[in-house]
């Protein structure tokens, strides 16, 4: 292996670990919306004031009397069990948006799964153990493969969160007025995640391109030991 391709090979193995952080820290944060309401009425505007994730809404000041207490911690109420409704909406709209809901969260847990995944694959072909002897050529292949899902999975989840706000704006029509939205840092992070994993499908399969010119040269399969 050229010193070009094991630097090629040493960065997107750093991305990966980026990529994987940021999901993984967009799925755990409470920041992926923000909401506040200027209304001079004070239970109009705390109601109507928060920053919610996939598990928790916090609120700017006090949790709205009517959350029920067992869902509160602190000045946040959880919000997963939304998820699993004890029965399901009686209306299409409704269903639409608990599938969307639902989508949101589990495609955003299945890119972080399927990255760690990529990342164990790339470990069987580099850890020093009986599997060291793997092909590169295969690895490479298998790693791109799994980032690209893994990027098709998170950009579907960030869709469908989109979808769910423009819903909530317009044809739920939920927010009173006075009401600013906007997406936070935690909607950003899966999206910077997104890109990485774009990004590394394709050095992947460029390291995978040279790979296969060394087996031109060499006429031979390549390993990492």
């Amino acid at each position: 292996m050229g010193r070009g391709q094991l630097c090629l090979l040493f960065l997107v193995l750093c991305m990966i670990l980026i990529s994987l952080g940021l999901i993984l820290t967009s799925i755990v944060t409470d920041y992926w919306y923000n909401v506040q309401n200027s209304n001079s009425n004070t239970t109009v505007a705390n109601t109507y004031s928060y920053s919610f994730g996939m598990w928790r809404k916090c609120y700017t000041k006090d949790v709205p009397k009517d959350v029920p207490y067992e869902r509160r911690v602190n000045k946040c109420a959880y919000t997963y069990q939304d998820l699993v409704p004890r029965t399901m909406p009686s209306t299409d709209e409704g269903a639409r948006y608990l599938h969307l809901e639902r989508a949101w969260v589990g495609c955003a847990i299945a890119s972080a799964g399927i990255q760690i995944f990529a990342i164990l694959t790339m470990i069987c072909g580099l850890w020093p153990a009986d599997c060291a002897n793997a092909k590169r050529s295969t690895l490479y292949l298998v790693t791109s493969i799994l980032c690209l899902i893994a990027a098709m999975c998170g950009i579907t989840s960030g869709i469908c969160f989109i979808a769910l706000r423009d819903l909530d704006s317009s044809s739920r029509n939920i927010y009173p007025n006075g009401t600013t939205t906007l997406y936070d840092f935690s909607f950003m992070m899966e999206w910077a995640s997104n890109s990485l994993c774009i990004l590394e499908g394709f050095i992947f399969l460029c390291l995978l391109k040279m790979d296969y010119n060394d087996i031109t040269e060499t006429g031979k399969y390549n390993s990492f030991m």
